[in-house]
């Protein structure tokens, strides 16, 4: 049983995507910083503009609170001191045995990339080698390429921090009133694209409880 199984079964149904961008998966509400006159109709009713760094005290009682919130490919973006406020807000919006899921791009992987001078033939990091090469030339350095990834993805907000498992459990457990914090492999029974790993060939994917 997935995750998303998994929480059906046990009535946890109010689910919150954080950061969403223009991807809109059923059966969450979605918060961005995207003006909501650009958002598919579709999806407007369940849209909201809040940015989670900053998000007002009034938030909560608008939005309630979550069985289970999920932030892919968002944390990165954030520095270390915005990523703990993103992520003491996201608290306050979870209900007490509510689930926090974080994806974000593994830096073991691409620290791999970099050592093994693969970074010139990505062949599982298509997206990424594109994003690249539309700042650097396609026979650039290894280290150039590195680069790209830790900071100058050219859409989408560059990374300003990079984080491998330790360094992601680091922040949840600093802001505290987490429990069961671990790492949900692509091979968990657990996982499912893309409800949990959305872009598997890089992710790096925290399943965590909050515990009060």
């Amino acid at each position: 049983m997935n995750l998303k199984d998994k929480l059906i079964q046990e009535g946890k149904t109010r689910w919150l995507d954080v950061g969403c961008g223009d991807v809109f998966e059923e059966d969450f509400l979605y918060i961005d910083i995207y003006p909501e006159g650009i958002i598919n109709p579709k999806y407007k009713d369940r849209y909201f503009r809040v940015d989670i760094i900053n998000a007002p005290k009034e938030v909560p009682k608008k939005l309630g609170k979550f069985d289970f919130i999920r932030m892919q490919h968002v944390l990165e973006h954030f520095s270390y001191e915005e990523g703990q406020k993103a992520l003491r807000n996201c608290a306050v919006l979870l209900k007490r045995n509510g689930i926090i899921l974080i994806t974000i791009p593994d830096l073991r992987i691409h620290i791999n990339k970099y050592l093994k001078k693969d970074y010139k033939d990505l062949k599982d990091l298509n997206e990424f080698k594109w994003w690249a090469n539309r700042r650097i030339p396609e026979d650039a350095p290894n280290s150039f390429y590195f680069s790209i990834f830790a900071h100058g993805i050219p859409y989408g907000g560059k990374h300003n921090w990079c984080y491998d498992f330790d360094g992601l459990k680091y922040q949840l457990q600093s802001i505290g009133g987490f429990k069961n914090i671990s790492e949900l492999k692509l091979k968990d029974r657990l996982a499912n694209v893309p409800f949990t790993h959305n872009r598997p060939e890089e992710d790096l994917c925290l399943i965590a409880t909050k515990s009060h």
